[in-house]
């Protein structure tokens, strides 16, 4: 928990109001804002490649929040005086359902592009910029004072799992609707 802790001191030692809100946007992008957005651009394009990733996604929010509640680990802010809360979180810490939720969205944006990109480059572009969205997600969270690492690391090996089990539920879809 000391090594925890001083994670998020160090990155709060650096603080500023541009960098506070610059992190508290980031974080939108693994939340409802997030999530809409991207269903939004799924639904556009394929409605049943959407409704998996929205069961993917509020499937494993869902069960993130009963983890929350079962290992009920208070956050930073709450249990360390020298960690400030920079959001508006409230519940349990770990484990960081914005980590979780950016991995999920991060999992089916980079399925979808990969399907529909034929270069090469632009196939690795785009796992590089989802990769450094999912790490920055969780830094802000850290930053934020809400997580600890290993509430961040918990979202992010949840959400590898939850995706790699809707986006093969859905392959098998597929393959079954177009073998029939």
């Amino acid at each position: 928990m000391q090594f925890e802790r001083d994670i998020i001191v160090a990155f709060q030692s650096i603080a500023t109001d541009g960098l506070t809100n610059f992190f508290e946007a980031l974080s939108l992008l693994g939340s409802w804002y997030g999530f809409i957005v991207v269903f939004l651009i799924f639904l556009f394009f394929s409605r049943r490649f959407a409704f998996y990733f929205a069961g993917t996604f509020l499937g494993g929010v869902a069960f993130n929040y009963v983890l929350k509640v079962i290992i009920d680990r208070p956050r930073p802010y709450e249990a360390y005086a020298n960690i400030i809360s920079f959001s508006d979180a409230m519940g349990q810490s770990m484990p960081s359902n914005h980590s979780f939720c950016v991995v999920v969205i991060a999992f089916f944006v980079c399925f979808f592009l990969l399907k529909m990109l034929d270069h090469k480059w632009a196939k690795v572009l785009c796992i590089f910029i989802m990769s450094l969205i999912v790490v920055m997600v969780g830094i802000s969270r850290m930053y934020l004072g809400v997580h600890y690492l290993s509430d961040v690391v918990a979202g992010y090996i949840l959400g590898v799992l939850f995706s790699l089990a809707g986006l093969n539920i859905y392959n098998k879809t597929q393959r079954w609707k177009y073998e029939s």
